[in-house]
């Protein structure tokens, strides 16, 4: 009985597009859930949507035209095949123009990116004057692709390197299993499969189609509830959270992030160091109140931000039910990750500790003791 091996990869091959599929469409989903925050960095999650979707198109135009379309019309075949390369390229093309806005300067050389990004409108070009067999065409793609996964790589180490917390473990699942993604498009790519190596193609597809389908499933363990991708400097940023009870002007929770160690001993930021912090807080954030009265004229509108020098206090403020409670974040400068910050405490506290807050008066003095244990989610936020 002969095996055909075509019986088995082909499927892995369908299963690899499915799956690709579902994971750009779940890098775009974790975009849009903070796209209205408006956290620049995601835009990282948007470009692998691109370099998957856009690349995974033309893969699947690819297995098409090599196992139906090739042995019933050349014509439409050689067209095609230069439909593949053209969704490749561009494909990059995208992952490099959207990791070039400003929010990245600070990690790569967006000239850089830009460079590159037009550069591969040469190769877009040649796809289309050489046939896609030819020498020139061949060394020109492999010198291009090599170039550009590599930069990408090393894109995605800084990025890696400038993170922290639970975002930096992510991106080191994803950018591994991309790293297999590339893998297989060296090894069960046109070229190397049915030009150079064409008499072990169904060898390489099935070894290919393996790898391919495994880093997928890496990214999407790394993709899975992928956090916030905040400013770089985030942490420098935020000083101390206070939240109070505006009824009765009492603090009803306080955190100083200048006291959260890292692993090595390290204070996270300088918080705990700048002189007159206290001060300020207890002079400005306890007339959080007054101040709204007297800018509002009513206690039915609020207001964002305070300056209160070299600081400003960030304003959030509870939902029904207990909308008479205010978050408030002292900070150096007014950030998305900041607002984004505050916001996500909020929803955390108020889930926790609604019913609570609701009877704050029956449980006397020990309010303290309840809401200590919130610190824990504070330094699980901010590591």
């Amino acid at each position: 009985m002969i095996i055909n091996l075509r019986d088995f990869y082909l499927p892995l091959l369908f299963i690899s597009v499915l799956l690709g599929f579902q994971v750009a469409f779940y890098f775009l989903y974790q975009f849009n859930k903070v796209r209205k925050e408006k956290l620049e960095l995601n835009k990282n999650l948007l470009a692998y949507s691109a370099i998957f979707g856009i690349g995974l198109t033309g893969y699947l135009i690819r297995i098409i035209n090599l196992y139906f379309i090739k042995d019933i019309n050349l014509d439409l075949f050689n067209f095609l095949t230069k439909i593949t390369f053209l969704f490749l390229f561009l494909s990059l093309m995208s992952y490099l123009l959207l990791t070039s806005f400003k929010s990245f300067k600070g990690i790569i050389n967006i000239r850089l990116n830009k460079i590159l990004a037009s550069y591969l409108i040469i190769p877009i070009i040649l796809n289309f004057i050489f046939e896609t067999n030819s020498i020139i065409f061949m060394l020109i793609t492999l010198i291009t692709l090599a170039t550009i996964f590599i930069y990408v790589l090393i894109l995605q180490f800084k990025l890696i390197r400038f993170s922290t917390g639970d975002v930096k473990r992510r991106l080191h699942k994803i950018l591994f299993g991309f790293f297999l993604c590339i893998i297989q498009l060296f090894i069960g790519g046109y070229m190397p499969s049915y030009i150079l190596l064409e008499d072990y193609s169904p060898y390489l597809q099935l070894l290919a189609s393996s790898i391919f389908i495994s880093g997928l499933m890496i990214v999407v363990l790394g993709l899975y509830k992928f956090p916030a991708f905040l400013e770089l400097d985030w942490k420098d940023n935020i000083l101390q959270l206070f939240i109070i009870d505006k009824r009765n002007y009492k603090l009803v929770y306080k955190f100083d992030f200048g006291k959260i160690q890292s692993d090595q001993g390290e204070l996270i930021n300088e918080a705990s160091k700048i002189e007159k912090t206290d001060t300020l807080v207890s002079r400005g954030i306890f007339g959080i109140d007054e101040i709204i009265s007297t800018i509002t004229k009513t206690d039915k509108q609020t207001i964002e931000k305070i300056q209160q020098g070299d600081f400003l206090i960030l304003l959030e403020y509870g939902t029904q039910p207990i909308t008479f409670v205010i978050f408030c974040l002292l900070i150096k400068k007014d950030t998305n990750s900041s607002r984004y910050i505050l916001r996500t405490i909020k929803d955390k506290f108020q889930l926790l500790y609604k019913s609570i807050l609701l009877n704050i008066e029956a449980i006397g003095g020990i309010q303290q003791e309840i809401f200590i244990s919130f610190d824990k989610i504070m330094k699980q936020l901010i590591k």
